[in-house]
Formats: structure tokens, C-alpha cells, sequence
């Protein structure tokens, strides 16, 4: 006897079932798999010899729970590497370093008062912008609690609207991602205004999911930049070392945010999680003192802007159209064809399924926010192919000389 929900497949995991599945039938790394999310590189050096030093230290508490403890010079440095705000001149703000992303979005609606009548607010449900990570819809799900989509729109350069919010419920909690995955478009001090002007109003607590601070450019706004003038406001903003440092399964992030909020998402994790790695801290720690540090950070990311240059415009040699600038050197989205060699395509589902087939090309398929009773339809392909490979480029190029498409 099943006790859970039948949930869905989560978009990503059936993205790499596909992946196995067609690499299976023919040879590993058959794929041109441009769909990955995950750096194609690895740490940089010094930054694993630090950790390997530590790991071999005779010392028990390298291998020992650390549960919360979470020292406040290492926060610190991490905010400062991912928003350049000293944090020691705000009171109200608290900080937590954080053993990964996706499972701890599960505390957020528990911290919410999830599935409970008694809240002391009478707001429900909880809302994010789509598209996005469905692992909030996901835990909401198991929670037995609704979740709710923020649309966005492409005619509006996908820029988050309170206009465009469900008007009949309030949540009470909204979590965004900015610069997110899939859109790479960047969000702007008058954005969060508006936005924390309506959530302080309506006594809805912000959460925004900044993974990508490493790759951003141009004129990104941080949610924290603006947030930590408005002490009324309940908020968060999450950080992660994962494409900063190509670190992905070192797990490692960070989270800043008010106080009450804080206060409950800790007491959560006290009481459910004892994860710390302590060479984990002790080598970042002394690895962000380090010149090189700011060096190696320079270098990924200018290793995504170049594979960036080339790749945008090898898809639009191919008839690809942007959907919207990449605001983030990470993710280029693209809007779905109609057609692919003349065959009629309704879905990015079914236009991922036939570049697969005939191709071996894989992507990320997104449904957006619906316009005239129909939903928009995009691709979202990731830098983590190395563009700067000449193989890999002439690999890619014939491959997309074997298909046309059409608007």
C-alpha cells in the first residue's frame, strides 16, 4: 500500500531518464547534451588541496555533527562573494550557512506553518514564478498544500509583475528565482519594490533563489540589496557555491535573511538536520582569503561568457530565436519552433523527443504562462557544453545542418 501522492516526474530527472535511456541504446556520451545544468569542470585546485589537507587532519571534529553551528566570519565572506554587502551593519539580519538548496525548500512552507489551520495570518498557499524549479510544487504536493504559479510573460520581457498575481488568494509565502532557470533575465530595484511594498501589505513572506550569482552580469539588483532597508519585511535570499566555484556536489550554500524567519527555519533544521562538513568550512574559509580565489571566480565565469559568444550564435545561424537576452552567462532560452523538417511540432516536449531522435541534441523543454488560452512553448539550452572545444563545435554544427526549422 502507497502512502505518498503520485507526483510527477520532476522536469530535470526526466530530462537525464532520457538522456540514460538514449545513451543506453547507443553509446555513452552518444548525446549532445546541452540540457546539463551541472559545470562540465571541476573546483580549482587549491581549493581541493585545502580540502584534502583538512580531510586528513587527526582531528575528530573534522568528522563529527556540527547541526547549525554555522560561524558568522564564514557567512560573511559568502554574502560579501556573492552580493559585496558587509553585512555587520544590519541588526535585524541573520545569517545560515545551508548544506543544499533543494531539500531545504521543504522548511520554507513548514517555517509557514504549513498544512495548519491555527496560523496566526489567514493567507494560504504558496506561489512561485514559472517557469522554474518545480521542487517547491513538488514538496508542496507532499505537504498537501497548493501551490501556485506567478505568470510571466515573454511580451514582457518576463519581468515580475504584481499585476500579473493571482488576485483572488493571497500566499503566504512567494518564492522567486532571479536571475532563474530557465529565463536569464535579471530583476531591477523598482521590481523588488513593488514586490516588497505588496508582500509587506499583504503579510506575505519573499524568498528569492539567486544559484547563479557567480555568472550574472550587466545590472542585476540583488533581493538583499533592497530588502535589509525595509525591516518590516520577512525575507530570504539563498546563495550556492555550486557554479561560483564548480562545486556542485560539495552541496555548499548560504542564506540570508530577517530575523523571525530565520529563527524558524533554524529551529526547523536544528531540530531535523545535523549536516555540516567541517573541512568544507575550514578550507573555504581560507580559500576566500586568497587572491587566487577571486582569480579562479573571474575565470569560470568568464569561461561562460565565452562559450556564450559562440554558442548564441551557432543557434541562430540554425533559425533559433531568443526568447530574451542572457542576462546570466549560463542559460540561453530560446522560443520553441512550429515546425522541424516541415513537421508540425505543438509542445517543446515533443520538439526535445524529435531533436533527440534525429539529432541526438538535448535540451530543456519549458511551458510558460498561458496567452490567448494557449501556453507558451520554449527550449533552454546551458553553457556547460564546451563551445570552445573545436570538436565540439563542428559536432554541434553538423548536427543542426540536418534539420530545418520554421516560426
Amino acid at each position: 500500500m502507497k502512502y505518498l501522492p503520485e507526483s510527477w516526474e520532476n522536469l530535470f530527472q526526466r530530462i537525464k531518464r532520457l538522456v540514460r535511456e538514449y545513451e543506453a541504446i547507443n553509446w555513452v556520451w552518444s548525446s549532445i547534451n546541452i540540457a546539463v545544468w551541472e559545470p562540465d569542470t571541476n573546483p580549482p585546485e587549491l581549493l581541493r588541496k585545502l580540502v584534502a589537507e583538512e580531510v586528513l587532519r587527526d582531528e575528530n571534529r573534522n568528522h563529527n555533527y556540527w547541526d547549525n553551528w554555522s560561524p558568522e566570519w564564514l557567512n560573511k565572506k559568502l554574502i560579501e562573494l556573492n552580493i559585496w554587502i558587509n553585512i555587520d551593519n544590519y541588526s535585524h539580519i541573520k545569517t545560515l550557512v545551508i548544506p543544499w538548496e533543494k531539500p531545504i525548500l521543504w522548511l520554507l512552507p513548514v517555517a509557514c506553518w504549513a498544512n495548519r489551520n491555527d496560523s496566526p495570518i489567514e493567507n494560504k498557499w504558496y506561489m512561485k514564478n514559472a517557469p522554474a524549479y518545480d521542487v517547491m510544487a513538488t514538496w508542496c504536493e507532499y505537504l498537501w498544500e497548493e501551490s501556485l504559479i506567478w505568470p510571466i510573460y515573454s511580451f514582457e520581457n518576463f519581468k515580475l509583475k504584481i499585476s500579473n498575481l493571482p488576485s483572488w488568494k493571497l500566499p503566504r509565502m512567494i518564492l522567486t528565482v532571479k536571475p532563474w532557470n530557465p529565463c536569464p533575465v535579471w530583476a531591477s530595484k523598482e521590481e523588488w519594490e513593488e514586490i516588497i511594498d505588496f508582500c509587506i501589505k499583504n503579510k506575505i513572506r519573499l524568498v528569492n533563489d539567486w544559484a547563479y550569482t557567480a555568472v550574472v552580469h550587466k545590472n542585476h539588483v540583488s533581493l538583499t540589496s533592497i530588502a535589509i532597508n525595509y525591516p518590516e519585511l520577512e525575507w530570504a535570499e539563498l546563495f550556492s557555491i555550486s557554479k561560483t566555484f564548480s562545486a556542485c556536489w560539495w552541496r555548499i550554500w548560504t542564506i540570508v535573511w530577517t530575523n523571525d524567519f530565520i529563527d524558524e527555519i533554524s529551529k526547523i533544521k536544528w531540530n531535523t538536520d545535523s549536516w555540516i562538513f567541517w573541512p568544507a568550512w575550514v578550507w573555504l574559509n581560507r580559500y576566500l582569503d586568497t587572491n587566487e580565489s577571486k582569480e579562479d571566480n573571474k575565470k569560470i565565469r568568464e569561461m561562460y561568457k565565452n562559450r556564450m559568444d559562440v554558442l548564441i550564435p551557432i543557434f541562430e545561424s540554425a533559425w533559433l530565436k531568443l526568447a530574451c537576452p542572457s542576462d546570466a552567462w549560463f542559460f540561453m532560452l530560446f522560443l520553441c519552433p512550429k515546425t522541424i523538417n516541415w513537421e508540425t511540432i505543438e509542445t517543446s516536449e515533443e520538439f526535445n523527443n524529435k531533436m533527440i531522435n534525429l539529432i541526438w541534441l538535448v535540451w530543456v523543454p519549458f511551458v510558460w504562462s498561458e496567452i490567448d488560452w494557449k501556453k507558451e512553448q520554449f527550449i533552454r539550452y546551458s553553457a556547460c557544453y564546451d563551445s570552445l572545444k573545436e570538436e565540439n563545435v563542428t559536432r554541434l554544427k553538423n548536427a543542426l545542418s540536418k534539420i530545418t526549422i520554421t516560426y
